[in-house]
């Protein structure tokens, strides 16, 4: 049940071959839901219950004449049904279909290798999603160009900019100059932020960039994919002050820099606001581009406040802000990363946020960081107030048999951090580092790690009942089958589970089963099985 339970949380979902007419199995059964995710889930997106039309991209084969599917279910408790939709309309590109999709209409794509798509200030609504989803079985729709030329922008395949409710399910992506998929308000020409994304089931490997980059986007769904083999950069980036994103059951595996980053950037943050300004009203109330800019004396509450001054809208969330709030990252596997450094989870400038019950195993850099993109010491403020804050980082597992920084770094006036449950191995004298003015109002306890080093405020940090002072050795000895093997094998067109991988469940009697502290415990671990309390990391016995 164990390992048959991971196949699924990790989207590995098998497909049933059926006819072109008949209802495709785009998911396997959903593991249950972290009850607090859930509830952001059915808060913040509402699917249809029946589309609107239903239009069709040929590929290898051609369009079926009507076709039974259902909308997609996003948690656990939905119980969404199948229905019969006649093809409203054929196209030959992906890019026409979009072209002519309205609100709550759904984009079937045939088998077969097809350019991608750029939308541009259109999408669909609340309750009426436009979703495009692969008709096949996984890794036979492959967007493996970018969009017409006739679009202009050509660097990423899937590209939305100032657009909004879209699903993005069974696709293939790969070999994009920059980002497989990329969501982006554009601020500074817009002044307006992208959002609701709903991204299943997809595969972006191989991509010059990224996975997956967004940037000035809120309200984000993740879930159940692979983000794999970025050249340059990192498997999922989230930047741009975006929030109220969730992050959890994918593999991220193998790409240069970070696994997940989440980077608000403050400092571009700032310059966004400086040109919407120059652009829409021509006033920055004399601050200037090299000073807001890196080194300069302006900072982000210069430019916000030549904006308030001249009675613009009140955005609120949709405002480059230059901090992430909301974000959920959980149950993904995270491995391989970090050649050019970044670490398996790289945050700067997060806040409120909650990162839990994933393994990180096998990465070059570090296993999570909180930082602030050196934006204080660059701006000469003490402290910063960009740094990450109340940040929950709960029953994870980070393992390495070496490493090129610590498994678990605080810097940059990272504060009121609360770290409990996790297992924390490295061969390093700081495998849990407090550095750069971080540590105020930090919990801390009940951790396994394997050392500690506290540059500055070792009274900040209490870590009542954490377990240390073991070898790396012994650490491993903990678990199951403890190795460094990819956790998938990629020769086919659709990732298949490494039968070599690891398997991080501790062994009977280990002291991570009964080490935990359950007012801080998650309910599920990363198989969605639930916790007894007091386990350390990621997995339940």
């Amino acid at each position: 049940m164990r390992r048959t339970l991971i196949m699924l949380i990790v989207g590995v979902f098998l497909w049933v071959g059926v006819p072109a007419h008949a209802q495709p199995q785009t998911q396997g059964p959903i593991p249950p839901d972290e009850p607090d995710t859930a509830a952001f889930i059915h808060t913040n997106f509402h699917l249809q219950a029946s589309y609107h039309a239903v239009l069709c991209v040929a590929g290898d084969t051609d369009c079926p004449t009507e076709i039974t599917t259902r909308v997609p279910c996003l948690t656990a408790d939905c119980n969404n049904a199948d229905q019969g939709y006649a093809i409203s309309q054929t196209f030959d590109t992906i890019q026409a279909a979009s072209d002519a999709a309205q609100a709550g209409d759904l984009i079937i794509i045939m088998p077969g290798h097809h350019a991608g798509v750029e939308v541009d200030s259109i999408g669909g609504d609340e309750g009426a999603y436009i979703h495009f989803l692969g008709w096949g079985d996984p890794g036979s729709v492959v967007i493996d160009a970018p969009a017409d030329p006739d679009k202009g922008y050509l660097r990423h395949h899937f590209y939305f900019v100032d657009a909004h409710h879209y699903i993005i399910q069974n696709l293939a992506l790969e070999g994009a100059e920059r980002a497989g998929i990329f969501f982006t308000g554009y601020f500074e020409a817009t002044g307006h932020f992208s959002h609701h994304f709903v991204v299943l089931d997809v595969y972006s490997h191989d991509n010059g960039s990224w996975g997956l980059h967004t940037t000035a986007t809120n309200y984000i769904l993740i879930q159940d994919s692979f983000f794999t083999n970025s050249e340059e950069e990192h498997g999922v980036y989230i930047s741009g002050s975006g929030d109220n994103v969730v992050i959890r059951r994918n593999v991220v595996q193998g790409n240069t820099a970070a696994g997940v980053q989440v980077n608000a950037d403050p400092l571009s943050a700032g310059l966004n606001v400086f040109y919407w300004l120059q652009e829409a009203t021509g006033d920055t109330c004399d601050v200037s581009e090299e000073a807001i800019d890196s080194g300069g004396s302006a900072t982000w509450e210069d430019i916000k406040a030549c904006y308030d001054s001249q009675g613009l809208p009140d955005l609120g969330e949709f405002f480059e802000d230059g901090i992430s709030e909301n974000v959920i990252i959980e149950q993904n596997i995270i491995t391989g990363n970090g050649e050019a450094g970044g670490a398996g989870i790289n945050l700067a400038s997060v806040r409120n946020s909650i990162i839990r019950n994933n393994l990180i195993y096998g990465n070059d850099a570090a296993g999570i960081t909180c930082w602030d993109d050196a934006y204080g010491e660059d701006k000469r403020l003490d402290p910063s107030p960009f740094g990450c804050q109340d940040v929950h980082i709960l029953n994870n597992t980070m393992v390495d048999e070496s490493g090129g920084r610590g498994a678990l770094i605080f810097s940059n006036n990272a504060r009121n951090m609360v770290v409990f449950n996790n297992v924390i191995i490295r061969e390093r004298d700081d495998a849990y580092e407090l550095a750069n003015h971080a540590g105020e109002g930090l919990q801390s306890g009940n951790n396994y790690y394997s050392a500690r080093y506290d540059e500055e405020s070792p009274e900040a940090s209490p870590e009542s009942n954490s377990i240390t002072g073991f070898t790396v050795a012994e650490g491993l000895a903990q678990f199951s089958n403890a190795n460094f093997e990819a956790w998938i094998i990629e020769d086919g067109a659709w990732p298949v589970l490494n039968p070599n991988r690891p398997d991080y469940h501790p062994v009977a009697g280990s002291v991570l089963l009964t080490g935990g502290n359950p007012d801080y415990r998650s309910v599920l671990d990363l198989n969605g099985q639930p916790y007894a309390g007091t386990e350390i990391g990621a997995f339940a016995e």
